[in-house]
Formats: C-alpha cells, sequence, structure tokens
C-alpha cells in the first residue's frame, strides 16, 4: 500500500513537472533583429560627394583605375566590384542604384573598428598582395581618406 501511495505521490510531481514544462517560460520580443548587425556603413555621401570615391576608388593609377574592367570591373569576378557611374554632381542622397552597388561593394571591404585592416586600405597599400600592386601607401592621403569615410557624419 505504501508503495501504491508513493507511485501516486511521483506520477502526480511528474504530471505538474510536466505542466510546468509545457507552459514554458515567458519570452520577451525584441522583434526582428536588425538587418547587417555586423555591417560597415559608413557615410553614403563621403563616399559619392566627399571624395572616397574621385580621389581613391576612381583615382588614375598610372593609367589604372580601380574600376577598370581587368581590376574591379562589374565582370571581374573580385570581392571589390566597380562600376563608374554616370558622371553627376553631387550625387542625390540616398544613394541610386549605380551608387549604391559600389557603396555596398566598398563597405564589404571595410572593418570600421579596425580601418587599418581592412582589405580597402590593406590591398592596395600592399600590405597585403594585391594582383594591381602597390598603388597607395598605408598612412597615404587615401588611408587618411578611408579614415575620414568611416567617421564621418
Amino acid at each position: 500500500m505504501r508503495a501504491l501511495r508513493s507511485l501516486h505521490l511521483f506520477a502526480a510531481l511528474l504530471a505538474t513537472l510536466a505542466g510546468a514544462l509545457a507552459a514554458g517560460c515567458s519570452t520577451v520580443d525584441l522583434g526582428d533583429p536588425p538587418a547587417d548587425v555586423n555591417a560597415c556603413r559608413p557615410s553614403q555621401d563621403f563616399f559619392a560627394n566627399g571624395g572616397l570615391w574621385d580621389m581613391f576608388l576612381d583615382k588614375d593609377y598610372g593609367g589604372r583605375k580601380c574600376s577598370d574592367s581587368a581590376c574591379h570591373g562589374a565582370g571581374a569576378g573580385r570581392p571589390l566590384s566597380l562600376k563608374p557611374p554616370e558622371p553627376g554632381t553631387p550625387v542625390p542622397l540616398p544613394l541610386p542604384p549605380n551608387w549604391m552597388a559600389n557603396y555596398i561593394s566598398a563597405t564589404e571591404q571595410m572593418q570600421c573598428s579596425n580601418v587599418h585592416s581592412s582589405p580597402l586600405l590593406t590591398n592596395p597599400s600592399g600590405i597585403v598582395t594585391h594582383g594591381g600592386g602597390r598603388l597607395i601607401q598605408p598612412d597615404g592621403p587615401e588611408a587618411t581618406l578611408i579614415e575620414m569615410w568611416v567617421t564621418a557624419p
């Protein structure tokens, strides 16, 4: 009889525990996670109108430009893919699609928390092997432009 009572008590305890587990914990809905949580998204205006495009990405490096088809042109198949947009000053904000594609491609080569480790700087400066050779100095004016881009409002 005592064993039967213990069995009933144990069954009641299990039923209570199972009910509590089925109910689960209450949660707080924080909504959808933000897009591109760790993405580097510096100023679009500085990219198009502040000098980054004209004085770095579209600059003439001894007859070559980053956006040349053999380098980082849209069809080159490299991580940085650039297509020279139609000239026009100033570029409106938000960026039109042709500018936005260049902006996104460039920002994907950035590490905002450590600009000097960004492929957008380490590759053309020769810190990392770059098919186009060394185009800029790691502490030159183009590096300063990249730093200014990341910190621009």
